[in-house]
């Protein structure tokens, strides 16, 4: 499957961001989800789409990300506990739909990565995935659905 080259909206994410550890991206995901939806709640802000791992640059031995999800009703700059509201920029983007296992998002990044090459354009700098199936315990891993999204520099 290839890569579709589309513009996204800007959208407002409620998140956590931390840097951590690429063994301890599990861990932090759980939690930032958690405080998140609990921060959501409390506020009265509205989930409008899937959990997000926006990343700030290539993974190496630590990653640094924010995870959440695009909320309504909360302004850019509002805060409560460690969640911060942020705008994240929209603009032309590579996106691919995988379906699959986590472990393989690798090889589909590498997909995205070989269809921005042949375009001849760059990456911004960040990027994320969406993860449009929330995984089960005991489910089956081949039926996730993840959204690789790669902003373009413009």
């Amino acid at each position: 499957m290839d890569s579709t080259r589309t513009t996204l909206p800007t959208v407002t994410l409620a998140a956590v961001r931390g840097t951590v550890p690429t063994a301890g991206l599990p861990a932090f995901y759980d939690a930032a989800y958690r405080q998140v939806a609990q921060a959501v709640e409390r506020e009265g802000w509205t989930i409008v789409g899937p959990a997000v791992g926006w990343y700030h640059g290539m993974p190496t031995g630590t990653v640094d990300l924010a995870a959440g999800f695009a909320v309504e009703g909360a302004a850019p700059g509002a805060t409560s506990g460690d969640v911060t509201v942020v705008e994240r920029p929209g603009g032309d983007a590579l996106v691919l739909t995988h379906t699959g296992p986590y472990d393989a998002l690798p090889d589909a990044w590498a997909r995205v990565e070989d269809d921005r090459v042949a375009l001849g354009v760059d990456g911004r700098g960040d990027f994320w995935e969406e993860y449009v199936t929330d995984p089960e315990p005991g489910g089956d891993p081949a039926a996730n659905v993840t959204r690789l999204v790669l902003p373009l520099r413009n």
